[in-house]
């Protein structure tokens, strides 16, 4: 039916239904409507199929069979989106059955960019916010947010939308206290665009008070709407808001706390209503304050608290200075980080759940901010703990995959320059194993031998941990190639070629000609005392010089030059499962050959060599992953650079 011809049917019909409440809607026709507004389909979506009409019944096809072209669906005029939406806005309040037919099409019906909030205020009958964030169903809810999301689009709508104050109100409980996950999700969206849409806009005076931008002003500086987020996110019975189960309570907390990583400012942190913060408990400070520090019981809640130092955790990590300052002033810093590095003087309970946690946080505090934990006497502790964690994991566990992954965290975390050892026995990194084979051993080799594109002290640590591995094992290569070619370990062998290729990709830079003096408790070897450790005149600069270089030349070349082992040659497992993992280590392992040709074509440009081993190479890398013959591999192996 052509869509003129639809629109008329749904007028008809909904006026029907406005009559005679009782009235079943068509959702066929609702969906007719959509699909030709949208090019949509909806019947049969949720179980990945298509809807055709076959002797005017509703079939499937599987997604696969449809076809699809260029063609637009047909439009809808401008006249008749405005007379739909003013019927349908007129129709809801008085439905008495499921609205999702209804929402669904007020969604498509408003879709379009050019339907601006301008046209929103024009339906007629007015939408109705306040009385839509406060139904109890949410398509209803998700309808409604879709309409104020229109306002985000220019700082004039939002600023009307911040003159409403009841509308403001509404949003923010329906945000914090709704049980449908989709709906605080969608009204967390709508909330952050309200206030950052604009936030050039919003400068702050000295003394704290936002002066342009009105949304933040509306909901920080109303006393009704600010003091709600703080009675509804409070656990204290005297000022409970609602009938919010403590239950329901936890989830407005972790609701507040994710919306403050996303509009964290002056105006959260800083105090804007004193005396509705004074009685939440926050004598010199904010909303940060209250939700970091007062909100959350965690005492008899191991399941908050978990979440709270995660929140420490993402807040470290937007690297604002203010965060490192606010997080150690309050002593929030050192308790996330005592359930990792003094788990003994903790409940056992808290550590089973807590310990993890704690590892992430420290994780992301290493690496954020290196300088000020070089400078840290909390430095020497953390390398002690990581160092016994991973000195007491046993080559079994390393076998079985029972390894300390919030321990490699943190040392994958650490500057690179505190693994450098003073003896080789104080580094944890020595610890790490490459055989028995273990994929996460593999990938904390892999992270920490790369380096940094940044901090060139950084890279040349890198560079320096390297020699010094090969120093310690020199079998190093022999295990890392074995592990790779070791199929029926799929995941180890992955990770194996990606720590190959690490090393063919590293980033390094040389060492100081001169070691630093004094005592610096953590500091670089010059580049001579690091020849003379590793029993050379020199040692090459680069990750593709290292692999260009014996052992390596003659173990990781071949190996990268060799076909790929297959299926025919493999026991066990079924015949397509084999033939899955065989190609899937192929194809990484070519890909690692690729690295190596592009990295050798540009040293080999910088030294004027002959081109020999490139060709022989790039030869190789154009036979594809399953292609290639040994002899290949071991004359490269053999040649000298």
């Amino acid at each position: 039916m052509a869509l003129p011809a639809l629109l008329d049917q749904l007028h008809s019909h909904l006026q029907e239904v406005r009559n005679d409440p009782s009235r079943g809607l068509s959702e066929k026709l609702l969906e007719q409507v959509d699909r030709q507004v949208t090019g949509k389909w909806h019947p049969c979506q949720d179980r990945g199929r298509m809807p055709v009409v076959n002797g005017g019944s509703w079939g499937c096809l599987p997604l696969e069979r449809v076809y699809t072209d260029s063609k637009l669906p047909e439009s809808i005029e401008e006249s008749w989106r405005d007379t739909l939406l003013n019927q349908l806005s007129d129709l809801l309040p008085t439905l008495q059955q499921d609205p999702t037919p209804v929402t669904n099409l007020i969604n498509v019906l408003v879709l379009p960019t050019k339907y601006d909030f301008t046209r929103v205020l024009t339906i007629q009958p007015p939408v109705d916010f306040t009385a839509g964030f406060l139904s109890s169903l949410p398509p209803i809810n998700l309808a409604v947010l879709s309409l104020l999301e229109k306002a985000t689009y220019r700082k004039s709508d939002i600023d009307i939308v911040a003159g409403k104050a009841d509308v403001i109100a509404a949003l923010i409980k329906l945000w914090l206290c709704t049980p449908d996950t989709a709906v605080a999700t969608r009204a967390h969206d709508v909330i952050v665009r309200l206030l950052l849409a604009d936030e050039g806009k919003n400068t702050m005076s000295d003394s704290g008070i936002m002066e342009e931008n009105l949304m933040w002003r509306r909901i920080l500086r109303d006393r009704d709407i600010y003091g709600s987020i703080f009675s509804i996110c409070s656990l204290s019975t005297a000022v409970q808001e609602g009938p919010l189960s403590r239950r329901e309570k936890t989830h407005a907390q972790a609701r507040l706390l994710d919306m403050l990583l996303k509009i964290d400012s002056n105006p959260v942190r800083t105090s804007q209503i004193p005396d509705i913060e004074q009685r939440f408990g926050v004598n010199n400070g904010g909303l940060l304050h209250f939700a970091a520090i007062h909100m959350v019981d965690y005492r008899d809640d191991v399941l908050m608290h978990m979440t709270l130092i995660e929140f420490y955790a993402k807040y470290l990590g937007t690297g604002h200075t203010f965060a490192l300052h606010f997080l150690q002033s309050n002593s929030l810093h050192a308790h996330s980080m005592a359930y990792y590095l003094e788990p003994e003087k903790q409940d056992s309970l808290d550590v089973t759940y807590l310990y993890g946690s704690a590892a992430k946080y420290l994780s992301t505090y290493c690496s954020t901010y290196p300088q000020d934990l070089l400078s840290s006497p909390t430095a020497g502790h953390i390398l002690a703990r990581v160092t016994r964690a991973v000195e007491n994991t046993s080559p079994s566990q390393w076998a079985q995959g029972k390894v300390p992954k919030h321990d490699l965290h943190v040392l994958v975390s650490l500057p690179r320059i505190m693994l450098m050892p003073r003896t080789q026995a104080i580094s944890p990194f020595f610890s790490i194993p490459v055989k028995p084979a273990n994929r996460d051993a593999f990938a904390a080799l892999a992270h920490i031998l790369h380096g940094t594109r940044s901090m060139p002290e950084e890279r040349a640590a890198a560079r320096a941990l390297y020699y010094l591995e090969m120093e310690n094992l020199s079998d190093f290569w022999e295990c890392l190639v074995t592990a790779a070619d070791t199929v029926v370990l799929k995941e180890s062998a992955l990770s194996a070629l990606s720590l190959i290729g690490a090393v063919i990709t590293a980033k390094w830079s040389p060492l100081p000609d001169i070691e630093p003096s004094g005592s610096i408790p953590f500091k670089l070897p010059s580049e001579r005392e690091l020849a003379s450790k590793c029993h050379a005149e020199s040692l090459p600069q680069s990750g593709i010089e290292a692999i260009m270089t014996q052992p390596a030349l003659g173990i990781v070349v071949p190996y990268l030059m060799r076909p790929a082992q297959s299926f025919s040659s493999l026991v066990g497992g079924g015949r397509g499962d084999v033939e899955s993992t065989v190609y899937k280590i192929a194809a990484a392992k070519h890909d690692v050959l690729t690295m190596l040709y592009q990295k050798l074509k540009e040293w080999v440009k910088t030294r004027g060599d002959s081109q020999e081993m490139v060709a022989a190479v790039g030869r190789r890398v154009a036979q594809g992953p399953m292609g290639g013959t040994s002899e290949a591999g071991g004359r490269v192996g053999t040649m000298e650079m």
